[in-house]
């Protein structure tokens, strides 16, 4: 793979908007049956530009894997997704701004194949926050067309922050039915809770560093706080309230508005930290509640993430040359599927916030706007595939 030079990178991005024009611009759908349609249209016109074989997982809400031909590697692998998420993603990412994200992220690889990079494989999901069961099991299933050395997840983030923030890792998310009205969830949460916070792996030595340093910065608590669905539940300041935020177990329950003999009576929803396995955190709740039933509706796995591994050294060094440098974090602060990428590909899942420009639209954007969140991930990428021509001096 020959070196690229980002400075003379030709994007095109009048015409790859045009190509995703109706994909971008139809409304939200509850149940997303026009925009499956739209989005399987623009992905089979991208994929045979890229010279990519398109697989889907069929269903209400599909998935789609853009995939490199028989036995071929793929350069990296991506992650993007097509429809919206069902929790609020701010600030990690702009409110709806997902397609725009799958449209520059296929921009930028569309640039780069035609620059002579190595053909990617892409994985396009509903949604990063729910369906985590489906799309462990798709993405099993194509290992390996699927597996790189890298893998990143590039999102739209609000604004562009002093220091870009890199994520070593991420946490996870268990939610379990619990059928029938004999238990009591809250006391199943409880308990559940209590035993999780038990055997919690906690912060490594590294971490304790990171967050010495996050509490410290002028901009860490006040972004961690916005992360928070409810902040008063984790308690202390400082750097105490960062370490129980990215280390403690937390759960809630939530009851379905109109009961139903056919769904669960109510649902616990547990955020996990190190060591906290989906699996293993169901057998505890079923053991807690006896012989009313419990059953697994998500399972997102935490993920740590090496610091030396090549997909972070991308983003450190793509921080250093678009901010004032890392803001590194111990893991996110909010549930992503990396977790579910190491365990069934070996890889783990970089996120990647590019800013969206100044006064920049986000069904609508321009081609000057679209052009620079690609040309930003692009030199991610490049960088993550050791392919970027870079000055003599940069190290």
């Amino acid at each position: 793979m020959n070196p690229v030079d980002l400075d003379q990178l030709r994007i095109d991005a009048s015409a790859h908007l045009a190509s995703f024009k109706e994909f971008m611009s139809m409304p939200r759908e509850t149940v997303p049956q026009m925009t499956a349609v739209v989005a399987r249209k623009a992905l089979t016109t991208a994929a045979a530009e890229l010279d990519l074989e398109v697989v889907e997982k069929e269903g209400i809400t599909p998935t789609f894997l853009l995939l490199p031909g028989p036995r071929a590697t793929p350069s990296l692998t991506l992650f993007s997704t097509w429809h919206a998420e069902a929790h609020p993603v701010t600030p990690a990412a702009v409110e709806g701004a997902e397609r725009l994200a799958l449209a520059a992220t296929l921009g930028a690889v569309k640039a780069l194949v035609a620059a002579g990079a190595a053909r990617p494989a892409v994985v396009v999901a509903p949604a990063a926050g729910q369906g985590s069961l489906p799309l462990e099991g798709h993405l099993r299933e194509h290992r390996e067309a699927l597996q790189a050395s890298v893998a990143f997840w590039p999102r739209i983030a609000p604004s562009a922050a002093r220091r870009r923030r890199i994520f070593l890792g991420a946490r996870g998310r268990v939610v379990l039915g619990v059928w029938g009205a004999e238990a009591n969830p809250h006391a199943i949460r409880d308990q559940l809770v209590a035993q999780l916070s038990e055997e919690a792996y906690g912060p490594r030595p590294l971490d304790f560093e990171l967050l010495r340093k996050l509490a410290q910065s002028a901009g860490a608590p006040d972004f961690l706080e916005e992360t928070l669905e409810d902040p008063d539940a984790v308690k202390g300041d400082g750097e105490a309230k960062l370490r129980g935020a990215l280390f403690e177990p937390r759960g809630q329950v939530v009851r379905p508005q109109v009961r139903h003999v056919d769904r669960p009576q109510a649902w616990i929803i547990v955020e996990t930290a190190e060591q906290m396995e989906p699996a293993d955190v169901a057998k505890k709740a079923q053991a807690l509640a006896g012989a009313t039933k419990v059953e697994m509706a998500e399972g997102f796995h935490w993920d740590r993430v090496n610091i030396h591994h090549p997909a972070i050294q991308a983003a450190l060094r793509t921080a250093k040359s678009r901010s004032e440098g890392a803001e590194i974090w111990p893991m996110a602060p909010w549930v992503t599927p990396s977790g579910i990428f190491t365990r069934t590909l070996g890889t783990p899942l970089v996120e990647w916030g590019v800013p969206l420009p100044r006064g920049a639209a986000i069904r609508f954007p321009s081609a000057d706007a679209v052009e620079e969140i690609e040309r930003e991930m692009a030199e991610l990428f490049l960088r993550g595939m050791g392919a970027l021509k870079t000055a003599a001096q940069e190290t």
